[in-house]
């Protein structure tokens, strides 16, 4: 592989490793907020109205690749297809979730005939994740910045110290409505909350817990933000920060 070489990386397999070259890096692109634009009878100009905080549209990353001869074309017609994670090398350490949309022509380009080229199309979500996430840890009534763009919805790790605790975050306007309350518990006990798929699990995720819990999944806001609450003493955070 070529240092410096422009690259993107499907499903963990690098395009090198395919024996593709692409035209340069892709472009950043910062998505598009999703709005609606209303005309009202009389008045010049549009009212513009945003669906919701820190929503943005998806959209099409296209990259021209070149195949080099001797690879099979159809097995980079079978590796660039359906949905997955997608790191493009002007963002190294980021991912995004995407899926490859449209047709992949790939046609003879150079004179010699030993190069392959056409487009792929990656249809992207909006908001980018970093590849690699360590969870950190936060005593109890501590902090923890969110360093990513918008507000995240983290996994936590909580071992409790008596048969009900709660956890809350409060930051960038978050207030102790952003708390959530698990009951039927013992002391020693290790639950997983789940803020992105809405679950609380027991410390094997062999058993939905749920059930026994009050109030909302706390997300992390952008920025710093205290970690309060009662019965337990520390937490372990994946923080799972989003950008633009």
């Amino acid at each position: 592989m070529e240092v410096g070489q422009s690259y993107f990386i499907w499903n963990g397999v690098d395009c090198r490793s395919m024996g593709i070259r692409t035209n340069g890096p892709a472009p950043i692109i910062r998505p598009e907020e999703r709005v609606k634009h209303i005309t009202i009878p009389g008045v010049s100009g549009d009212l513009t109205e945003i669906e919701g905080n820190d929503i943005y549209n998806s959209y099409i990353q296209t990259v021209t690749i070149h195949v080099k001869a001797g690879m099979h074309v159809r097995d980079v017609y079978s590796w660039l297809r359906g949905s997955g994670y997608v790191t493009f090398s002007g963002e190294p350490d980021r991912k995004q979730s995407a899926r490859i949309v449209g047709a992949i022509t790939l046609n003879r380009h150079s004179r010699n005939l030993d190069w392959w080229s056409g487009e792929v199309q990656f249809y992207c979500q909006p908001l980018k994740e970093l590849l690699i996430e360590d969870p950190v840890t936060v005593a109890l009534g501590g902090s923890i910045r969110n360093f990513g763009d918008v507000a995240s919805r983290p996994l936590y790790k909580i071992t409790s110290t008596a048969e009900t605790l709660d956890i809350a975050v409060l930051g960038n306007g978050y207030s102790w409505e952003n708390r959530m309350f698990i009951a039927g518990l013992t002391s020693g006990d290790v639950v997983w909350v789940d803020t992105a798929s809405m679950e609380v699990w027991n410390a094997d995720k062999t058993a939905l817990l749920t059930k026994n819990t009050m109030g909302d999944f706390p997300m992390l806001p952008a920025g710093q933000s205290l970690i309060p609450g009662n019965g337990w003493s520390t937490v372990e955070i994946v923080k799972r920060e989003r950008y633009l």
